[in-house]
């Protein structure tokens, strides 16, 4: 099968060691590539922290990965922790 016969996939919540997540930014990149995965969202636990890195890895690596900026943020709602993803979010705008 070419590559052009596979779908696209999408993963839009993915963890890094910036939260409770098992693998760097750069491990989640080429894991992520590895898998066949075109778009990623990085949705660490209440950070951004490692979209930075994230991104300047599948720069220098030449990685055909879209990554999308995420956060997952913990709240609280009528006494229970809820969390909400936030997707394409402007990481430089901390308000």
């Amino acid at each position: 099968m070419s590559d052009s016969q596979y779908a696209v996939i999408y993963d839009l919540h993915s963890h890094t060691t910036a939260s409770d997540g098992r693998l760097t930014p750069q491990e989640l990149v080429h894991r992520a590539h590895e898998m066949r995965v075109g778009t990623l969202a990085i949705t660490d636990h209440d950070s951004v922290a490692a979209i930075p890195a994230a991104r300047e890895e599948i720069a220098c690596a030449g990685l055909p990965l879209t990554l999308v900026n995420g956060v997952e943020i913990s709240t609280l709602w009528e006494n229970h922790e809820i969390h909400i993803v936030g997707l394409n979010i402007d990481i430089a705008h901390r308000r």
